[in-house]
């Protein structure tokens, strides 16, 4: 759902003045949208909003989205009806949840490329996770979210810790955790019949 967004927030843009470039070229301030008047209702007001966004666009921003509609124009069918499919369902959002996922867009435009690798590599091994695994991971996530702010600052350096740590080193605390874990589970006695 998260990467979705992602590239839906992140075609939001084309989509914006799509209508407009499509139906009008490049218009200009006073001109009506050629037609406007076969629209839907909806359809004609977001067209007529998105003319009055256009008029308050530098060249550079227009330049931009001109670029982006025509790699729109390039996408295959399917994937056009996918985007606008998840450009329905982020304008029927609450706007506060609108609003932190353009906030998260911004902040991965930000990122470098190897910040970028990184996350998308951490979203795989988190899509590969069970149920089971996941629930688990969401509840240490609350767990850690409770703990005081020295708490946290102290795991997260233990874990920077663990990260530095030779794989050798890392598999031999593992084993040894385990075999503690082992040792200190209840053990029940044999049933008699």
């Amino acid at each position: 759902m998260r990467r979705k967004l992602l590239i839906l927030v992140g075609i939001l843009a084309a989509c914006w003045t799509a209508p407009i470039l499509g139906r009008a070229g490049d218009p200009q301030a006073g001109d009506s949208i050629p037609g406007l008047e076969s629209l839907a209702p909806d359809e004609r007001v977001r067209a007529q909003e998105n003319l009055e966004r256009w008029k308050q666009l530098s060249p550079e921003e227009r330049q931009r989205i001109r670029e982006n509609f025509e790699r729109w124009k390039r996408l295959p069918p399917e994937e056009r009806q996918r985007i606008r499919q998840n450009l329905e369902t982020y304008r029927k959002l609450p706007p506060e949840q609108r609003r932190r996922i353009r906030e998260n867009f911004q902040r991965w435009q930000r990122l470098t490329p190897e910040e970028r690798a990184h996350l998308k590599e951490r979203l795989d091994r988190w899509q590969k996770l069970s149920p089971q695994e996941k629930q688990a991971v969401r509840q240490r996530l609350e767990e850690f979210q409770k703990l005081s702010p020295e708490e946290r600052q102290r795991m997260r350096e233990n874990l920077q810790r663990w990260r530095e740590l030779p794989p050798e080193e890392r598999k031999r605390l593992r084993e040894e955790y385990r075999a503690r874990q082992d040792q200190s589970a209840p053990r029940h006695p044999p049933s008699h019949p």
